[in-house]
């Protein structure tokens, strides 16, 4: 199950890393401002400080690296995780969370802040930036829910009580 995780981890990285090179260096977002691609939908390039989907905003070099620090301690206890992990969702799961999480975590060391660029919004109700990284961390999440409601682990409890 390691392997599914690792695997799931260097695709959530690598297409991480080639959004953000594309949507940077190809598109040239930065020079571009704010591209609607749909009435609810834009592109825009918002350097983000903070935590994912924007939390949390973290100035300064000691902020930047303390959320450097704190995403790899979550990285470590996540891999700890993988290695017990039983089935293909539960791996597959954690390893998207694993992957998202260093995409950001390389951004955060490489430029001092997150590269997000896609934007929600309605009306004037704009939701917060994100990436496809903030999209792998959130589905795995997601998927880590269902595994534990009713994945073989919840079957696992079901069958102890």
């Amino acid at each position: 199950m390691i392997k599914v995780g690792a695997i799931s981890a260097l695709i959530a990285f690598m297409i991480d890393r080639i959004s953000k090179w594309w949507f940077i260096d190809v598109f040239d977002l930065p020079n571009k401002g704010v591209v609607e691609i749909l009435p609810i939908f834009d592109v825009v390039m918002v350097w983000n400080r903070g935590v994912s989907f924007g939390f949390l905003s973290a100035e300064g070099d000691f902020g930047r690296w303390a959320l450097v620090v704190l995403n790899l301690i979550i990285v470590a206890v996540l891999i700890y995780w993988l290695k017990s992990a039983k089935n293909f969702l539960l791996s597959g799961a954690i390893g998207l969370v694993i992957g998202g999480a260093f995409g950001n975590i390389y951004d955060r060391v490489k430029f001092g802040a997150v590269a997000d660029f896609f934007q929600f919004h309605w009306n004037e109700w704009y939701f917060a930036v994100f990436n496809v990284a903030d999209s792998f961390i959130f589905v795995g999440a997601v998927l880590l829910i269902f595994n534990s409601t009713f994945g073989g682990d919840a079957k696992g409890q079901n069958e102890q009580e």
